[in-house]
C-alpha cells in the first residue's frame, strides 16, 4: 500500500515526509482552500523540492487546462489531481500532458460504478473522497463498501477523513473483496495541527504501518 500526504505548504515538512517513505506529496492549487500552497510557497520553491522516488501531485479544481499545464510545468509537478467537475474529455486531453488522478466525491446515494464509468478510459488513477458542499477534503469519512464492484480495473486512492485511529479499519478494508484496486491511502486534515501544518509525529507511525499492508 502506498501513501499520499496532501495539503503540504512547507518545504521542511515535505522533506521530513520524504525521509519517512511517503510515495506522493500533494500541493493544493485551489485558491479557496485553507491549504492553498501559493499562499506559502512560490512555484520556484515547489520546483526546488527534490525527493527522489516521490511524486509531486498538484491538486486543481475547475481550472482552465492551459493554466494547469503552465502551473504544473513551473512547479515541476509529476502528476495532476483533478478535484472539480472536469469532464471526461478534459481529463483525456490533460492525460496527454501529465498523468491524471480524477477525484470523485461519494455521497450516501451515489452509484459509484455509474459515476466513474465515463472516466475509466481517460484517466490514470481514481481517487474517492467524501461528498461535501465545498470542493476539497471535508475531514469526514464515507462508506467504503460503496466502492465494491466499482473499482476492479483502475487503481485508486482511498481518501476522505482518514486519521491515525483508522489503521484497523483500513487493514480490514484493503484485505476485503470490496477494496478492488485500492493501492494508496490519501491523508490530510486528520494529521494536522492547523490547516497546512502537518503533525509529522503522527505520520511517522502511520506511514510504515500502512505501507506494510
Amino acid at each position: 500500500m502506498k501513501i499520499k500526504v496532501c495539503g503540504i505548504t512547507r518545504i521542511e515538512e515535505a522533506l521530513a515526509l520524504y525521509k519517512e517513505g511517503v510515495n506522493y506529496i500533494g500541493f493544493i492549487f485551489y485558491p479557496a482552500s485553507k491549504r492553498y500552497v501559493l499562499n506559502s510557497l512560490t512555484l520556484e520553491q515547489i520546483k526546488s523540492i527534490q525527493m527522489p522516488g516521490v511524486l509531486k501531485v498538484g491538486v486543481f479544481v475547475n481550472e482552465p487546462m492551459d493554466e494547469v499545464i503552465s502551473t504544473a510545468t513551473a512547479a515541476g509537478l509529476d502528476m495532476v489531481q483533478l478535484h472539480g467537475d472536469e469532464t471526461p474529455n478534459y481529463c483525456k486531453e490533460m492525460a496527454n500532458h501529465y498523468p491524471v488522478i480524477k477525484a470523485f466525491r461519494v455521497s450516501e446515494t451515489d452509484d459509484v460504478t455509474y459515476k466513474i464509468s465515463e472516466f475509466m478510459e481517460e484517466v490514470d488513477y481514481l481517487l474517492f473522497d467524501t461528498a461535501s458542499s465545498v470542493y476539497g477534503g471535508s475531514g469526514i469519512s464515507f462508506d467504503w463498501t460503496k466502492l465494491a464492484n466499482a473499482t476492479k480495473q483502475k487503481p485508486y486512492f482511498l481518501s476522505g477523513g482518514i486519521g491515525p485511529n483508522d489503521i484497523s479499519k483500513i487493514t480490514s478494508f484493503v484485505k476485503s473483496d470490496a477494496a478492488g484496486n485500492c493501492f494508496a491511502v490519501d491523508v490530510n486534515s486528520q494529521f494536522e495541527t492547523a490547516p497546512g501544518q502537518k503533525n509529522i509525529t503522527l505520520l511517522q507511525s502511520f506511514i510504515p504501518t500502512i505501507k506494510a499492508l
